[in-house]
């Protein structure tokens, strides 16, 4: 298996998205409609087969005031520069789409917890690094990650995963932003900070 984290193009008879493109290798990204689908798909036979798989939510920080700011260029820009990223630094396997309020779906299948977490956290330190710019004036974005994961059986349905990693990225803005944060590390609700936390599926 292609060591997670490191998009070397698709490989020779590698498995193609099912509605027959190529994703957002294509220069397109899936749609939401389409990469829901496509999570339902790779969850049921991730459950069926008995092997793991990763899901990975990511939004730039503070993007809407910012779009507000600097005009739609941005979204745009920042899609671009989002997609760049993810294409050089997963494999080709991986599928990412647009979620909605301008978060970013990525499935890895095949993918454990601490692989995730590895794949999670490259992704946000190359964004760190990358150039976004709009009308020639490059801006000092930040990137926050949710991210959990599905090694087990006890995971029942796809938009439970879904959910915690919502739950993830939810607490990472919350918390200020440009972060990585597992769906583990999200205290349960009700519970002391700092007690116990639910393992979130190996994330």
């Amino acid at each position: 298996m292609t060591r997670p984290g490191f998009r070397k193009g698709r490989p020779a008879g590698a498995r193609a998205a099912s509605d027959g493109s190529d994703g957002f290798l294509s220069s397109s990204l899936f749609s939401q409609a389409q990469i829901l689908h496509l999570m339902k798909n790779e969850f049921a036979r991730a459950r069926r087969h008995g092997i793991p798989i990763g899901c990975v939510l990511l939004q730039v920080d503070r993007l809407a005031p910012l779009v507000d700011l600097h005009g739609v260029s941005l979204r745009d820009a920042v899609r671009e520069t989002l997609a760049s990223v993810v294409r050089q630094k997963t494999r080709g396997s991986d599928l990412l789409g647009a979620a909605n309020d301008d978060r970013y779906l990525l499935l890895l299948p095949h993918t454990d917890g601490a692989q995730t977490r590895i794949v999670a956290q490259r992704l946000h330190h190359v964004f760190g690094d990358a150039e976004v710019a709009v009308d020639g004036r490059p801006l000092a974005l930040t990137l926050s990650v949710g991210f959990t994961a599905c090694e087990d059986q006890k995971t029942l349905f796809f938009d439970t995963m879904l959910a915690q990693a919502e739950a993830a990225i939810d607490f990472a803005t919350a918390r200020g932003g440009n972060q990585v944060v597992a769906f583990g590390e999200v205290p349960l609700r009700g519970a002391p900070e700092g007690g116990d936390q639910d393992s979130g599926g190996g994330a």
